[in-house]
């Protein structure tokens, strides 16, 4: 089933899809399609590495592609329940909300186990439009920008559409950033730039 268009697909928790199994081959392909890319992890070591039969793999997974849309759905899931917990942290104060999700999102990018935003790396191995890593990657990326804006506009902001996009904008070059230039203070400068957009 392919993903709707918040990017999740409707499909309903059942006991399969919470069984250890099923939970065994996504830890395994969050790993392995994370670490060293979608396209060069094969089946045959999904199903060695996650303890399973080809059988079972396709109990669950009906394809590699339906494995690659449920790895981004868990992705997005945990992105979208840590930028939601920031925000109930924040108890209704946008801006200090805002600042503390730049904080976050440094913690993160500019972590030493860091290897890139996993919805960017899948993408950029997916050239089809329809096929489910661009639609959900960009799906995620939508969710981020709307966040952000209803919380600039939750404090007042003068612009928040176009900020919310150049927010986005300066996190994503700080993914590609991060990648190719180990210059002490990468960290601090996206922390200026992101709270003086806020405060602009």
């Amino acid at each position: 089933m392919p993903p709707n268009k918040t990017g999740t697909r409707d499909l309903p928790a059942t006991g399969s899809r919470r069984s250890a199994a099923r939970e065994r081959i996504l830890e395994t392909a969050d790993r392995l399609f994370y670490s060293e890319g979608i396209h060069s992890v094969g089946v045959n070591r999904l199903v060695e590495e996650s303890a399973v039969t080809r059988v079972t793999f396709y109990r669950h997974f009906l394809s590699k592609d339906d494995l690659i849309a449920g790895y981004l759905e868990d992705r997005a899931r945990r992105a979208r329940h840590r930028i939601t917990q920031v925000i109930e942290d924040g108890h209704g104060d946008a801006g200090a909300v805002l600042r503390e999700l730049g904080r976050v999102f440094t913690s993160e990018t500019f972590a030493g186990e860091y290897r890139g935003c996993p919805f960017i790396n899948a993408s950029a191995e997916f050239a089809a439009p329809g096929h489910p890593a661009r639609v959900l990657a960009t799906a995620q990326r939508a969710w981020i920008a709307d966040t952000i804006e209803r919380l600039l506009r939750d404090m007042g902001h003068r612009a928040p559409a176009r900020t919310a996009r150049q927010l986005l904008m300066l996190q994503t070059g700080a993914i590609f950033g991060v990648a190719i230039d180990d210059t002490p203070g990468l960290d601090t400068a996206f922390l200026d730039a992101w709270d003086r957009l806020i405060g602009s």
